[in-house]
């Protein structure tokens, strides 16, 4: 009886281990993320934006959300983090055209799915039941 107690107590804790890493993984990539898409929109609201540069900084967030979401697809369902890949896409694309005030409402967007998916991921207890 004794050696089973310790042995669902050990697997309660890496459990919780578990849940904590991929917590304090997914709230800094996130972070990341927005904080970059945060500092985009302000480059594209600027009326002297330069559209080379904007398509840059698109890039690197690109970039850096293929190198998020590869750790990201292992424990996150992969049709949230494929709504921010789109909304990437469609940001760049506007850009790519011209069009960078276009591309304001893509970024909102993706602002909220992240955020989104921060809230749904959180360890809560209304997650949770």
């Amino acid at each position: 009886m004794k050696k089973e107690a310790i042995i669902t107590i050990s697997i309660v804790l890496l459990i919780l281990l578990a849940e904590w890493l991929t917590q304090g993984y997914t709230h800094k990539a996130f972070a990341e993320i927005e904080d970059n898409l945060t500092q985009l929109k302000e480059e594209i609201l600027q009326t002297n934006a330069n559209s080379e540069q904007l398509i840059n900084k698109t890039e690197q967030i690109a970039e850096l959300w293929e190198s998020k979401q590869e750790n990201l697809s292992y424990y996150l369902e992969h049709n949230e983090l494929e709504k921010v890949n789109t909304q990437i896409v469609l940001i760049k694309g506007y850009l790519e055209s011209d069009s960078p005030q276009d591309a304001i409402p893509d970024l909102e967007e993706g602002l909220y799915i992240i955020e989104h998916i921060k809230e749904k991921e959180a360890f809560k207890l209304k997650n949770i039941l």
